[in-house]
């Protein structure tokens, strides 16, 4: 068992063709200033949760947050925010990660400390379950031409 969660069949099947960003994202997103971002735990090609590279996602802002514990998917706004290529997937522990890993990655996160404090926030984490050792997923992506 991960040390970010708990066990997958915990957790909620969600649909594979979807990327979820908060709200406060939204207009990096219709900029295309966004082209980095990092998910808990290893979430590679077929992994729970996982990306291929060269795989088409839509791009889902959420209205309402869900929750794995309490069984409830997120929902999404009904606007637009087009399609990405998932360009490289690659799984690190955080002690590992460099300064270019973050480059194109939100404002807010642009060190292993303001990521570790994004993850934590976002994903509900204590600081024990984000450390050195723990895996996230880099996923790199590019948007589509529509």
């Amino acid at each position: 068992m991960s040390s970010f969660t708990r066990a997958t069949e915990e957790k909620l099947n969600l649909n594979p063709h979807w990327v979820a960003f908060r709200k406060i994202y939204a207009d990096l997103l219709k900029d295309r200033k966004i082209t980095v971002i990092f998910r808990p735990e290893k979430r590679l090609c077929g992994d729970f949760r996982g990306y291929c590279e060269g795989q088409i996602v839509n791009v889902g802002v959420i209205e309402k947050v869900g929750a794995d514990w309490g069984k409830l998917p997120p929902q999404f706004l009904d606007e637009s925010f087009g399609k990405i290529r998932i360009e490289k997937m690659e799984a690190k522990r955080i002690g590992n990660l460099k300064k270019e890993d973050f480059i194109g990655s939100s404002p807010d996160v642009f060190d292993v400390t303001s990521l570790k404090y994004h993850l934590g926030l976002i994903y509900n984490l204590a600081p024990r379950q984000l450390t050195d050792d723990s895996l996230v997923t880099i996923i790199k992506f590019s948007y589509v031409q529509e």
